[in-house]
């Protein structure tokens, strides 16, 4: 029986009845290549002699290469299906070909490479570039001999890029190359990459051994295995996974082709914590998605949790889940084998249930007072506490924003239970000084609140979490072998105590996924500090496979001039992200008020969705649902139905109406950012009693929040105001 693997390669957008004809000529050539009506034949005057056509019906022909080991089945790489003409052309003119430098697997068209226009292929940016006759990769340090030499490149296609003077030029040149990874090579170069840090990446210092005297089959079905090479093929075992592969759509798919320093991180084992960062589009959860994959199939009996900030972004990581292997085992409850997919407050109420009637004894440790194990969910109410024991209180800390950081922060991580332990506590990251005179006007207020919920028998979350941790931490024990976590730069410490709690110290127990740039809620979080130990296990990734470069460099213009810290506490910079794609610069519309703003995006929709665009991939982002219900009014009253979203999931058939906040872990084609004004961006209210001390991390707070909603956009940004634009848009 034939093996088949499957090649990345641009092709037509098929249908589904197509698909259908695809995957059922697939699973025959699977069971037999002799198989009456498949027509595996050979082309006259093709450039490789491995090359054949198969029959999937009348017009449509699969393009072969047929590869037969001396000792084992045949081997078929399908390279894609076209019109028949098409497709005789396609299997003239492409060749597999084991690169002699790298030992990389390629499919490429087997012609010169030829010289690109620079004036077509540089692309129009925000800032003017200055004139310049020097190659851009020679001006960086790089030579042709590193294209050539190093890496294996043709000295045609080298010699090409070492024309090109700027960086767009570069990328638009890449986007045109047959082969994943000499994209990837010369992407890296433009963002000034080291050249060793490019082959480790790429899996280019590793290569696969094969003997010097094979036949040429072995040496193809060997250069299969290479980490590179997996960048643009991929073995289906079966007809399940030739099902899901070609139903999926896109041979590029998260599911099926990972990037060889991706592949790393879901293959590698870590002796305990790791965390990996990265912007927003490289790709953080897909690895976390694979990795649990992988753990879970490694050993059938392993308890593997995968939590984030949401319950809404866990239900998006099932889903995926599911989508990237439906044979993956998915936990119902906590403790059992499997996958179990849940928010981290999700997880906070389950051990809380496992505790059963201890949870009140580590609620008299952890907040000063017992609690039933069925005390109903509700945050603290300060504005009450601070009217009721708030009057020693300076007006500048008579603040519900004040206190939901300062309880958040200092007095739940810490299990402060009296006043003794809160003025002694230390307050690191926290804006607010307090000497001991305040602190002693600040905890009758903490007293209050805590007295009002235990009338009341209610508990936070963030207090649910840490009793829980506190249970678990001192004889609960380890509820899972490996967690691993999405969203991380938005947790708070005692989500962060629950979750070291719940898996047991050891190899692969926490896999982090942060970026420290996306943090929208509450304040930097140091692990260290609870127990979680990630020093020398941190790596980045940098490049973004959903944003254009266009809206990438927007994106990060909107973080520019602060400064973030990441989990250890480091400063994390802007530089290095770089994109695989180009497109359209993004659009700013300014507009005199809400129904000219409201106008505007009424005709780009149109556009949009009379060029072909599905109207459920275009989303219109606000500051506040407000803000959101309005664009949904607002533009039904111009004609375009649009569906309000309050949760982060897409429904199918019109574009969608949402907060900038609801939109984190989506992404849609199209993007327009509504009302980023003066006066409306950042919203005032948010400021509401903000001491003057926090204010400047609110401030990054909502800069990160624009450049969350900015990369969501895969292709198209549109940003609109009225009157003038937001600070925010200005630098």
């Amino acid at each position: 029986m034939p093996l088949i693997t499957i090649a990345a390669k641009k092709q037509p957008k098929h249908g589904n009845d197509v698909k259908a004809k695809i995957q059922t000529f697939l699973e025959k050539l699977g069971e037999s290549d002799a198989t009456a009506g498949l027509h595996i034949e050979p082309i006259n005057g093709s450039v490789d002699s491995r090359a054949r056509t198969g029959r999937v019906d009348i017009h449509l022909r699969a393009v072969l290469f047929r590869i037969d080991p001396p000792h084992g089945d045949t081997h078929y790489i399908y390279a894609g299906t076209w019109n028949h003409d098409e497709g005789t052309a396609k299997a003239r003119s492409l060749a597999l070909h084991v690169n002699p430098v790298n030992g990389v697997l390629e499919l490429r068209e087997a012609i010169a490479a030829h010289e690109p226009d620079v004036a077509t292929a540089t692309i129009e940016t925000d800032a003017p570039v200055a004139p310049s006759s020097t190659p851009l990769l020679a001006e960086l340090g790089y030579f042709v001999t590193d294209l050539t030499e190093q890496f294996g490149f043709p000295s045609e296609v080298a010699g090409a890029a070492f024309k090109l003077t700027d960086e767009d030029a570069v990328l638009a040149f890449a986007e045109e190359l047959d082969t994943p990874w000499q994209q990837e090579v010369l992407l890296s170069m433009a963002a000034r990459e080291a050249l060793h840090v490019i082959r480790a990446e790429l899996g280019l210092d590793k290569p696969v051994d094969v003997a010097p005297d094979a036949d040429e089959a072995t040496k193809v079905l060997e250069a299969l295995k290479h980490p590179a090479s997996r960048m643009q093929f991929t073995y289906a075992a079966d007809s399940d996974e030739l099902r899901r592969i070609i139903e999926d759509g896109d041979f590029g798919a998260w599911r099926v082709f990972l990037h060889p320093e991706q592949r790393t991180y879901v293959e590698k084992d870590y002796s305990g914590a790791f965390r990996l960062s990265g912007g927003a589009g490289t790709g953080k959860t897909v690895v976390l998605l694979h990795r649990a994959r992988r753990l879970a199939l490694a050993d059938p009996r392993a308890r593997v949790i995968l939590t984030t900030f949401t319950r809404a972004l866990a239900e998006n990581l099932r889903r995926d889940l599911e989508r990237l292997d439906p044979t993956v085992t998915i936990a119902e409850k906590l403790g059992d084998a499997g996958v179990l997919v849940r928010g981290v407050d999700q997880l906070a109420a389950e051990v809380r249930l496992s505790a059963g009637d201890a949870f009140g004894e580590a609620a008299l440790a952890t907040i000063g007072s017992t609690r039933e194990k069925t005390a109903a969910p509700a945050e603290p109410d300060w504005v009450s506490a601070i009217t009721q024991a708030g009057a020693a209180l300076p007006i500048a800390l008579q603040s519900k924003a004040f206190f939901d950081d300062e309880y958040t922060q200092v007095v739940l991580p810490n299990d402060i239970v009296d006043a003794d332990a809160y003025f002694t506590v230390r307050r690191p990251g926290r804006g607010v000084a307090l000497d001991r005179g305040k602190r002693a006007a600040v905890w009758p207020v903490v007293e209050q609140v805590r007295k009002d919920q235990r009338i009341a028998n209610q508990l936070g979350y963030g207090e649910i979490a840490a009793i829980g941790a506190h249970w678990a931490a001192t004889t609960g024990g380890a509820f899972a072998d490996h967690v691993l976590v999405d969203e991380g730069q938005d947790l708070e410490p005692a989500k962060w105590k629950l979750l070291r709690a719940i898996v047991a110290e050891g190899p692969n127990d926490l896999f982090i996924a942060d970026d420290s740039h996306q943090r929208i809620y509450g304040r930097p979080t140091v692990l260290k500090h609870y127990g979680i130990k990630v020093q020398g296990r941190s790596r980045r990734l940098t490049l973004n496979y959903r944003t254009t470069l266009e809206n990438l460099r927007f994106a990060l213009g909107v973080l520019a001039g602060e400064e973030y810290e990441d989990a250890e506490g480091l400063e994390v910079p802007t530089a290095g992200y770089r994109s695989a794609r180009s497109g359209p610069k993004p659009s700013k519309h300014a507009a005199r008020s809400d129904a000219e703003q409201l106008d505007l995006i009424a005709g780009d929709i149109a556009r949009w969705v009379g060029e072909g665009v599905r109207p459920e991939t275009i989303a219109i982002l606000s500051a506040s649902n407000n803000s959101a219900k309005k664009v949904q009014q607002g533009l039904g009253q111009r004609g375009v139905s649009v569906a309000l979203i309050t949760q982060p999931r897409i429904t199918g058939g019109q574009p969608v109406s949402m907060t900038m906040h609801t939109a984190k872990g989506l992404e849609f084609s199209r993007v327009v950012l509504f009302d980023v004004s003066d006066g409306a961006y950042p919203p005032p209210w948010a400021y509401k009693g903000v001491p003057e001390e926090d204010k400047p991390d609110l401030d990054k707070q909502f800069r990160s929040l624009l450049y969350v909603a900015a990369s969501r956009a895969r292709d198209g940004l549109v940003v609109t105001w009225k009157g003038v634009p937001s600070a925010l848009l200005l630098g």
